[in-house]
């Protein structure tokens, strides 16, 4: 169970440090972000050099691949709609964000992963 949250989510909330992200946008991304290829890539190194207790470590990998694909398929539409519903919110109300502003992060050079705004003009 650590393997499919803690130890996912606590690298990606590492990586987008200092980027004002908010954290449902942490939480989201920490969740639905990096898969399991490089376990899986780790468990073929070990088939190959055929390790001890081989047998064990890629039943564990594969079981916590296959779990992982299982509760984050799960739970994606209901997650999704979550956080639609929470992003709708926040930019209805910008003083619910603590990221900078759309001109700010452009002005900056930053990215975030949050969709554009559409400017009209008049």
């Amino acid at each position: 169970m650590l393997s499919l949250t803690v130890v996912r989510m606590l690298p990606v909330a590492v990586a987008l440090w200092g980027t004002h992200a908010r954290a449902q946008t942490v939480a989201f991304i920490g969740w639905f972000g990096p898969r399991g290829l490089a376990s899986i890539v780790f468990a073929v190194f070990v088939e190959d050099t055929q390790q001890a207790h081989s047998t064990t470590i890629l039943t564990v990998t594969y079981l916590t691949v296959g779990l992982s694909v299982l509760v984050h398929g799960m739970s994606a539409a209901p997650l999704v709609k979550r956080y639609v519903g929470w992003y709708g919110a926040a930019e209805r109300h910008p003083m619910m964000e603590d990221e900078p502003t759309h001109e700010h992060r452009a002005r900056k050079g930053a990215t975030l992963l949050l969709p554009k705004r559409q400017v009209t003009g008049s």
